[in-house]
């Protein structure tokens, strides 16, 4: 089986790469952007004192008197707090004792942690399209090695779907936000200690060293290696224009750059990893198996032009092992300027549904200058919740494929938030397609 793209005259298709990528990789801040609440209600106590009263929250508030921070609750400036109730400190070994003993500047990094400038409701949560990176009143001192310390905000990932999420992190409780004259109170269940996102790793570090992701990965690189050759693409015709993107290039390239610190602007790719059985249950045992598959019919690319080529005309002819694996990676170039944190798919955005939009389950592989080939389907990609799990379906009439979710986002297992793009285990593939 073979996928046809035709392109449309060349005179349209350069005509269109600038404004495209000025435009449709832009979202308006109204689809991403958390905005604070309006005008707080002034018959309302201070956050500081709705916190001294709340008995349940009392080791929270000790260490804002402990840090220094009560007083800034104390003035009309406003904040969202997540407070972790007294069971949480406990658990994370935060009596009144121990805060005594913790050194200031580890206190005060605890509780700045939980502190969000600005007053953030429930509806302004439930109406996030999609996670909400937001910075904190934390700052951390880091080394860039070889250079110099430098000081960097440290952000949390929010998003309330079947329940509050903070890093991707369940952290819910029974007890309902309480509104104060100057912000918002959330009561959650764990402590905050860990960076929403595990920069130490990329895409393809995770599918490199996973034994259960062996068979994906020897499918990535035979494809890599079909794409490379002058029968898949010419890559003479308009020189780089019709060049097809590399999934190893794109899934190990770095979002920031650990040597500098520096942030690269790129696309966030969300990955639907098959695992080894999946290919297995699909009756691809071996690489073989996806050799023969890959090379089941012809592939190329056919073009056509008149005389003086201002109509240009091309037919593409994928290989079956393309059509097979390209909905795996979902790239849809959405940003909405926030380079550190660009909108990046989580599990509670695939469990709230509103992602489901034409834009975030949409897969395009189009840079700034030049026209990528890659596969075109019929249908985005459709996602569904049930019982909180998190379902995915290539096509309507399709099977739907479970997303198994992890219980603890420090030992990911099936989920991987990494620092250029995230990664979710699926023990199903998209097969067969039409």
């Amino acid at each position: 089986m073979y996928k046809k793209n035709i392109t449309h005259h060349i005179t349209v298709i350069i005509a269109c790469i600038s404004l495209w990528a000025m435009s449709a990789g832009c979202l308006k801040s109204s689809d991403s952007l958390i905005r604070p609440s309006g005008s707080m209600e002034s018959d309302k106590e201070h956050l500081l004192k709705i916190l001294e009263k709340a008995d349940s929250l009392s080791l929270f508030y000790q260490a804002l008197q402990q840090t220094g921070y009560a007083d800034m609750l104390a003035t009309n400036r406003n904040f969202t707090l997540l407070v972790p109730g007294n069971k949480a400190m406990l658990a994370a070994g935060l009596s009144a004792a121990k805060m005594k003993q913790l050194p200031p500047d580890s206190l005060r990094k605890i509780v700045a942690g939980h502190m969000l400038p600005g007053a953030y409701d429930n509806n302004a949560l439930e109406g996030l399209q999609i996670t909400a990176f937001m910075p904190s009143m934390r700052m951390d001192t880091v080394l860039i090695p070889q250079q110099q310390f430098v000081i960097n905000q440290a952000y949390l990932s929010i998003q309330k779907a079947d329940q509050l999420y903070v890093n991707n992190d369940a952290v819910a409780t029974n007890t309902p936000p309480v509104a104060a004259a100057n912000g918002f109170i959330y009561p959650i269940g764990k402590v905050i200690s860990f960076a929403p996102i595990d920069e130490s790793k990329t895409l393809w570090d995770v599918i490199q060293t996973d034994p259960d992701l062996r068979m994906y990965r020897d499918a990535i690189l035979l494809l890599d290696s079909i794409k490379k050759t002058d029968v898949y693409f010419d890559g003479t015709i308009f020189y780089d224009i019709l060049s097809p993107p590399l999934d190893e290039d794109l899934l190990s390239a770095r979002k920031t750059n650990p040597a500098n610190g520096t942030i690269n602007n790129r696309n966030i790719p969300v990955v639907f990893a098959p695992t080894n059985q999946a290919f297995y249950d699909a009756g691809f045992h071996t690489i073989d198996d996806l050799r023969r598959f890959a090379y089941r019919y012809p592939f190329g690319v056919e073009s056509w032009a008149n005389e003086d080529y201002t109509e240009v005309m091309f037919t593409y002819h994928f290989s079956s092992l393309d059509t097979l694996l390209a909905h795996n990676i979902l790239t849809n170039g959405i940003g909405d300027g926030a380079d550190r944190y660009p909108p990046r798919i989580l599990y509670p955005d695939m469990l709230k549904g509103k992602i489901n939009n034409g834009t975030f389950n949409k897969m395009t592989r189009l840079t700034a200058y030049s026209v990528s080939t890659y596969v075109k389907y019929p249908e985005d990609l459709q996602f569904s919740a049930a019982n909180g799990i998190a379902y995915v379906q290539d096509r309507r009439q399709a099977a739907k494929i479970m997303i198994p979710k992890d219980t603890d986002p420090l030992k990911p297992v099936n989920n991987y938030n990494l620092d250029n793009g995230v990664l979710y285990k699926v023990g199903k593939l998209f097969y067969p397609f039409n």
